[in-house]
C-alpha cells in the first residue's frame, strides 16, 4: 500500500461520488467489475505502443485515476481527498468512464435510455467536441479542463465532472450538452440549491 492509510473519509468520498452518477439510474449501471485500487498519490504506469512505422514506444507519465474495461477503477488517494483549488474530480471522471464502457468501448457514447436518441447525442457531442478542440488548439483556456480535447471519451468524462460540480458553466457554454447529460443521468444539478459537491 506504499504507506497509504485508507481512511474512512477516502472510502466515503469514493462511494458517495460514485453513487452520485447513478443516483437515478441504479447500481446495475456499474455491472461487470468490482475492484477499486487506491495509490497514495499519482501513479506512474509503464505502457508501450507501436506506431505506424512499427516502432515500439515506452511511456511513463503520472496518472490521478484510471478505468479499465472489465477491470478495476484506480485512484490516487491524494486526488480523491481533493487538492486546493481543484475544479476537477477524478472520482466522477473515472466512474463516468465506467458508464461509457458499458457497451464495450469508451467512446463518449454510453448506452442511452430508450427515450433518448443516439443521433441527437452524437450530433450534440460532436458539435461541442469539435468546437472545444478548435478552442483548445488556439490556446483559448476556458472554464473546462483542456484534457477534454484528448478524445470523445475524455470529453464525456470531463463534461460529466462539470455537469455535477459546476452545472451553470456547462449550461452556459454548451446548453445542448447539458440537456443530453440531464437526460442521461436523470438529474438536473443546475436546479439544486447547491452547486458544489462536498
Amino acid at each position: 500500500m506504499q504507506g497509504l492509510v485508507l481512511t474512512e473519509r477516502i472510502v466515503q468520498r469514493i462511494a458517495a461520488q460514485g453513487c452520485l452518477l447513478v443516483l437515478n439510474l441504479g447500481l446495475t449501471w456499474y455491472r461487470g467489475w468490482r475492484e477499486i485500487v487506491i495509490y497514495p498519490d499519482a501513479f506512474v504506469p509503464q505502457r508501450s505502443y507501436t506506431d505506424e512505422a512499427g516502432v515500439v514506444h515506452e511511456t511513463r507519465y503520472p496518472h490521478l485515476g484510471e478505468a479499465w474495461q472489465g477491470g478495476p477503477l484506480i485512484f490516487s488517494a491524494a486526488d480523491v481527498a481533493g487538492r486546493a483549488g481543484d475544479e476537477a474530480n477524478v472520482v466522477i471522471h473515472e466512474f463516468a468512464h465506467k458508464l461509457d464502457m458499458l457497451d464495450g468501448s469508451a467512446n463518449g457514447l454510453p448506452p442511452l435510455h430508450a427515450d433518448m436518441r443516439v443521433a441527437a447525442w452524437a450530433d450534440t457531442f460532436s458539435v461541442a467536441y469539435d468546437n472545444f478542440c478548435r478552442r483548445a488548439d488556439l490556446g483559448l483556456e476556458g472554464a473546462i479542463d483542456a484534457y477534454a480535447a484528448e478524445s470523445p471519451a475524455e470529453f464525456f468524462a470531463v463534461l460529466s465532472e462539470v455537469f455535477f460540480l459546476r452545472p451553470a458553466i456547462l449550461a452556459q457554454i454548451y446548453p445542448p450538452v447539458y440537456e443530453q447529460l440531464r437526460l442521461f443521468y436523470r438529474q438536473d444539478p443546475l436546479a439544486r440549491s447547491t452547486q458544489a459537491f462536498p
